[in-house]
């Protein structure tokens, strides 16, 4: 009765979209879904619990999720996920693709002449009453197929992997499973940094990613267009996507939070931007430490959930941050930023803490496997950030663990 084919740790949008796949496609499997939080229809954390994060995200399907993971399963498997989860969404609504616009010419001669490259990002946008409607539908679906065991309100405390069985010790219970899929997301992302540690399979933790997020007029930047692209630097910084007419707020982890976007409820309207400034500092095997002291030191400093203050106030010395010698790139950075938008340093805010909380980097194969046979990743888990990308790589592993 404790012995499953498979368990999946996680019922975030990643876990629960492989839940789906297999109840839908492999009957006859006998499967387990755990989770620290509540199952489908109860009142739930911001992050923890059924569907994860997506009840109190944005909402926003970016299609740039696609290439991200075909990176990793290759372009086909990975078109053909992005069509299973965009079948799946129609179940809810015939939503469209909402197509990017680009920023005016003026301000794209701007971005190649100091040095960025920019993405434009096509998205789907989910609103709070079809999020519901699409945890009901899935629900439904998982349930009706009867094969899948919930087991939520009960923290997985730990994996051992003992003959080719892998033990899933949560607090109340020892459940056996033949194969794992991690898919634990935003708030598992400590818990499955230790574990990759403990089966020592990271291949690399040699950057830290971290910065602030910035909030301005939406007449600072009129000439994107309302553009939600996102400007790169090379792999050094990442500036986006731009998010119009929403509010930052915090998104809570156990210990801190970060500062986060939404925008699709009328509570949140605003007439502001606000986009992730976010740079790939190297570091020498401990980036993701360093990104977790960031955040707790940034967090300690706000005396509240988040810091917002004047970017200019980085430029006196005057900043809760600038004791912060992690953060000496930022003046450089804004600075230069400011020839594309030069209100950036008159006219805006920032808020930390702001950081990229994904696990260190491990090998990972087009199945979605690991260097453990029988051990799976998905999602945030698998260090692919994103929605959409979190669907995708959910179903695609649903289908590869039943092979």
């Amino acid at each position: 009765m404790n012995t499953f084919d498979i368990g999946i740790v996680g019922s975030g949008v990643a876990g629960t979209f492989a839940a789906y796949k297999i109840a839908k496609e492999h009957k006859n499997l006998k499967v387990v879904l755990f989770d620290l939080g509540r199952p489908p229809a109860k009142r739930r954390r911001q992050l923890e619990g059924f569907f994860g994060v997506l009840p109190n995200s944005d909402g926003k399907f970016y299609l740039n999720d696609i290439e991200k993971i075909s990176h990793v399963v290759g372009s086909r498997k990975a078109k053909a996920s992005s069509k299973y989860v965009s079948n799946v969404l129609r179940n809810v609504s015939d939503f469209k693709t909402i197509k990017d616009k680009a920023p005016s010419v003026s301000m794209l001669k701007k971005i190649d002449k100091f040095g960025y490259t920019f993405n434009l990002n096509d998205h789907i946008q989910i609103y709070p009453k079809e999020i519901h409607a699409l945890s009901k539908f899935v629900a439904e679906g998982i349930e009706s197929a009867q094969n899948i065991t919930f087991n939520f309100d009960d923290e997985v405390k730990g994996i051992t992997k003992q003959k080719n069985v892998f033990h899933v010790q949560t607090e109340t219970k020892e459940i056996k499973c033949k194969k794992v899929l991690i898919a634990v997301g935003r708030s598992g992302w400590r818990w499955a940094s230790d574990l990759y540690s403990k089966f020592g399979i990271i291949e690399s933790n040699n950057v830290a990613r971290y910065g602030i997020r910035i909030e301005l007029p939406s007449s600072s930047v009129k000439d994107f267009n309302k553009s939600n692209c996102t400007l790169l630097k090379g792999d050094d910084l990442e500036i986006g996507p731009l998010s119009w007419y929403g509010t930052v707020i915090p998104e809570d982890h156990v210990d801190l939070a970060i500062s986060a976007f939404r925008s699709n409820e009328n509570r949140w309207k605003s007439d502001k931007v606000s986009f992730s400034f976010i740079g790939n500092r190297p570091v020498e095997s401990n980036g993701f430490e360093q990104t977790d002291r960031i955040g707790k030191l940034t967090f300690v400093l706000s005396n509240d959930r988040i810091v917002k203050e004047k970017v200019s106030t980085i430029f006196a010395g005057k900043s809760k941050i600038s004791i912060i010698k992690e953060y000496s790139w930022l003046a450089d950075e804004l600075q230069a930023l400011s020839s594309v938008i030069p209100d950036v340093l008159t006219k805006a805010y920032f808020h930390v803490p702001t950081i990229l909380p994904l696990v260190p980097e491990i090998n990972i194969g087009e199945d979605l496997s690991t260097e453990i046979p029988g051990l799976y990743v998905a999602g945030e888990s698998a260090g692919i950030t994103g929605i959409l990308a979190a669907a995708a790589t959910g179903s695609i592993a649903g289908s590869e663990m039943c092979k």
